[in-house]
């Protein structure tokens, strides 16, 4: 289960105390001096013309002329109104951060709960981001200045073909596009020399030194650069810098205010936390980790880097982007429809029963989260922030557990969702929150939690998504003085369960964190692509998603316990209603029909996400809102309301804890650099046909013309892009040409018998996993004869000689203590229970003289060079399966549990 760190905020609407609001206007009529009023009533609510003046000034000009009598149209001062009604709901019902309106604070955690609220917050003025890359852009076109600084190439681009490329570079008018360089010789020389901080002029020498231009010229080419990109400079804030105003002044460059101005909030509160709710989001951090989805777009992709490179093999990062590009769903890749799983058809199954049977609520009990989480065995996340509000009367309702937690969100990893206020706190606060960053568990053992500095796609996105610095900074498009790390160091390592980030320098596992909330399609797909890797595997603390069933009409309250893990919601269309043009009666006499029908609370939440307002269905204002926002949106997501949080005095609040998991977390094995030989057909001593079709009646024939293969071939069975054989071959012996004729002559009489659908030829590239030189060709000798002995077991029963040969295999490699390895090695796997027959055939012979010959040459070779011998050795055991069998998890577990079986049943008759 989780625990609670001590790393926790809230988020809090910031309007007064004692304050008291006027009657709502009537929207529903032509009243225009009853809105006057109204209006002139809200703009004196202290501290209300404040708060929506830094939010909107075009609009407070347009009220404050309004309430002081000047003319207005009847329509426009409806407008009006209801801008004004939506943004009071705002103020008052809504706690996410924003200007004057909503702010955060620190929580603490003790025995018992305690609330405090004051008048003395603190706003934060930030400078709006646009003028902060103006700023920026000048700066980088003053020489003077240019000058004293470092710069450093851009690590969001890269070379292709005879340009340099640099990725999501420009945006407007909702367009985001690359940009293209030609890859002339100064341009390769200035990438190249500014691979690391350099200072500018000295970058300028060497390109002068390297083109015989004066420095002047190369000084000029350096400053084009900057402001194409492809450099970037010491001058410009980087995401780490929360106030960059102060940044750009260091270099004498000061943003003047402007009208869109942000704020950021620091509100004049204290909260205390007691253990029941402490206990509480525990367990439904716990529950969301258990019922979570799965990722399509990364399984698939890890499929792709296992068939490509192997596994324990660390790639370049630069490489596997090159080959694989980003996963499906990332901007620029095809999204492919994700298959319908068995949680699809649960979770459709309880909304639609929930339907028939008018139930709003469905209780997640044990039996029910099991049925969700199927066979999933993800880890936890190792760490992620949880975001609820509490619906309680007194604080010492809070005390004793009486009380409603309703999850809002979960995230990714910690800091998502914190990181961007902590500029707000006070010293001692922010160490509070960098000792917990500091010590966050981590998905492998020994990996290194580091803060990703990118900018996102859209300038103005800038203030969301600015964090103090946390942790050692991986800067990606954006300039970091002195980084630890740098895209260039990153490979990506692989294994049968998951993919992960390798330094290259130290080894050691990488885990970056992007601490913003910018959604993934305003992110830098690299950036996201570095965040997801490694979470991509772990059970995510997310809310609950519906899968397939998230676009249906209707979807019931989720509870367990205390927590209700997503609240009824209901999906409505502005085509199930009146027009705009039916008058306000007929709307409503239809409106009231369909809420009796879906049986619709009172008070709920109309928007997505943050973007949500709190109406109430019996106020004849809000329903003017909600019918403008069918109206504009043409469909509304109306949710449940929370209920009230008597706690905090009626206040609007929402908590944000972060969360860690400290459960032991299993190794990864040793990433070794990924083989740069490519065994291409007509150009190398192999030979790699692929033969689609039934494995079976295939080697059935191989059987039978096996001897007219040249010595050391071999072959194994695949399942993508579709079952098909993979026959290797070396060619010593024989010429490429000659193999190659011979072999599409044999695949033409597979065909003609209808045993064969498509033949073709491919690149072989051997894994590093298994050695290179000499190791490699030992290994290619055991897989040698691992396949001719396997030819002749394929018409008995096949798990059992699949267990056979493990054993065998095991006892050689190991010399002689394959039992104890098997018995030792592999996990113990509850299942059906054995037959005694099959029992009986695993313990038959397997292979001839020369499978055990070539595994002893080969571990006296494997430990020469230093590789892990149980890797190997899992290894060789998975690849047998593959030989034998073919692919498939849950065969090669019952084989593995027929050759524990065996094992342990001879150690403890005393046999070796």
């Amino acid at each position: 289960m989780f625990h609670v760190a001590d790393a926790a905020l809230i988020r809090a609407a910031a309007y007064p105390h004692d304050l008291t609001l006027p009657a709502w206007p009537d929207l529903t009529a032509d009243r225009p001096q009853e809105w006057l009023t109204w209006l002139s009533q809200v703009w004196t609510l202290p501290g209300f013309a404040a708060a929506v003046t830094a939010a909107a000034p075009q609009l407070a000009r347009q009220v404050t002329c309004a309430v002081a009598g000047e003319p207005v149209a009847d329509r426009r001062l409806r407008r009006l109104v209801e801008t004004a009604v939506r943004y009071l709901l705002r103020w008052t019902t809504r706690p996410t951060p924003f200007g004057h309106f909503a702010g955060v604070a620190p929580v603490e955690f003790g025995p018992h709960a305690n609330v405090r609220w004051g008048e003395a917050h603190r706003a934060v003025d930030r400078p709006d981001e646009k003028l902060i890359a103006e700023c920026a852009a000048l700066t980088e076109r003053d020489m003077d200045i240019l000058r004293k600084v470092a710069v450093v190439t851009n690590s969001l681009g890269y070379p292709r073909g005879g340009t340099w490329v640099l990725p999501c570079a420009r945006a407007a008018d909702n367009r985001i596009w690359d940009v293209e360089v030609d890859l002339t010789g100064p341009v390769r020389l200035a990438v190249e020399g500014a691979a690391s901080p350099i200072m500018f002029t000295d970058l300028a020498v060497r390109i002068a030194t390297g083109t015989s231009a004066d420095v002047a010229e190369a000084e000029r080419f350096l400053a084009a650069s900057l402001e194409a990109g492809v450099l970037l400079s010491a001058a410009r804030p980087p995401m780490t810098a929360t106030n960059p105003a102060a940044h750009l002044a260091w270099y004498g460059k000061v943003p003047k205010p402007g009208a869109q101005d942000a704020i950021d909030l620091r509100v004049d509160c204290s909260v205390t936390l007691p253990p029941a709710v402490v206990q509480e989001a525990r367990k439904a951090a716990s529950t969301l980790v258990a019922v979570a989805s799965r990722r399509p777009g990364w399984v698939d992709y890890h499929r792709r880097f296992i068939e490509r490179w192997g596994p324990g093999a660390a790639v370049p990062l630069r490489e596997v982007l090159r080959v694989l590009g980003f996963p499906a769903g990332y901007r620029g890749t095809r999204r492919d429809p994700t298959a319908c799983t068995a949680r699809d058809r649960v979770l459709a199954e309880l909304a639609q029963q929930s339907a028939l049977d008018g139930c709003t609520e469905v209780i997640l009990d044990d039996e029910l989260i099991g049925r969700l989480r199927d066979d999933d065995d993800r880890p936890p996340i190792p760490h992620t922030e949880l975001r609820f509000t509490l619906a309680a009367e007194t604080p010492h309702d809070l005390d004793r557990g009486a009380f409603t937690l309703t999850v809002v969100s979960g995230a990714r990893h910690a800091g998502v969702a914190a990181a961007r206020f902590l500029h707000l706190l006070t010293p001692a606060e922010l160490d509070r929150f960098r000792r917990v960053y500091a010590s966050l568990p981590t998905a492998m053992p020994g990996a290194d939690t580091v803060q990703l500095s990118v900018p996102p796609l859209e300038t103005r996105l800038a203030a969301v998504a600015r964090a103090p610095e946390l942790l050692p900074v991986l800067p990606v498009g954006d300039a970091c003085p002195d980084p630890q790390l740098t895209v260039e160091d990153l490979a990506v390592a692989g294994d049968g369960q998951r993919l992960w980030l390798v330094s290259r320098t130290t080894g050691r596992p990488v885990e970056p964190l992007l601490l913003n909330c910018v959604l993934p399609a305003m992110q830098q797909p690299l950036a996201w692509f570095l965040a997801e890797i490694w979470t991509a595997w772990t059970a995510p603390c997310s809310r609950l998603d519906w899968g397939h069933a998230r676009s249906l009409p209707f979807l019931p309250r989720v509870r367990r316990g205390r927590s209700i893990l997503h609240p009824a919601r209901w999906l409505i269309s502005q085509a199930t209603l009146p027009t705009r043009t039916a008058t306000w009666p007929q709307w409503l006499q239809a409106w009231q029909r369909y809420r009796a029908r879906h049986r619709l609370p009172r008070e709920v939440l109309v928007g997505d996400d943050d973007v949500r307002l709190r109406l109430d269905l019996d106020e004849p204002a809000h329903l003017a809102v909600l019918r403008s926002h069918l109206d504009r949106q043409g469909h509304a997501a109306l949710t449940e309301a929370p209920g009230p949080s008597g706690w905090l005095n009626g206040r609007p609040a929402e908590l944000l804890l972060t969360l860690t998991d400290t459960q032991p977390r299993r190794s990864p094995r040793a990433a070794r650099p990924a083989s740069t030989v490519h065994h291409r057909p007509g150009a190398s001593p192999w030979l790699d046909a692929r033969l689609y079709g039934r494995c079976d009646d295939i080697l059935t024939h191989l059987v039978k013309r096996h001897e007219d293969l040249p010595a050391g071939w071999w072959f194994l069975r695949y399942p993508d892009p579709a079952p098909h054989l993979r026959l290797r071959i070396p060619l010593q012996t024989v010429t490429f040409a000659d193999a190659a004729r011979d072999l599409a002559e044999w695949a033409e009489q597979l065909y003609a018998s209808g045993l064969l659908s498509d033949y073709a030829l491919h690149t072989y590239r051997p894994e590093t996993r298994h050695g290179t030189g000499r190791t490699l060709a030992a290994a290619e000798a055991v897989f040698a004869a691992d396949s001719a002995a396997a030819l002749q077991r394929l018409s008995s029963d096949r798990q059992a000689a699949t267990a056979a040969g493990m054993m065998a295999i095991a006892d050689a490699f190991t010399g002689g203590e394959g039992l104890r390895w098997l018995a030792e090695h592999i996990p113990h796997r509850s299942g059906p229970r054995l037959e005694a027959a099959q029992l009986a055939l695993a313990r038959g012979p397997y292979g001839g003289d020369d499978l055990p010959a070539a595994l002893v040459t080969y571990r006296s070779l494997a430990d020469r060079d230093g590789l892990d011998p149980d890797q190997v050795l899992a290894d060789l055991l998975h690849l047998h399966h593959a030989r034998v069998i073919g692919v498939d998890t849950a065969s090669e577990r019952q084989c593995l549990r027929l050759a524990r079986a065996v094992a342990h049943t001879d150690l403890a008759r005393g046999k070796s």
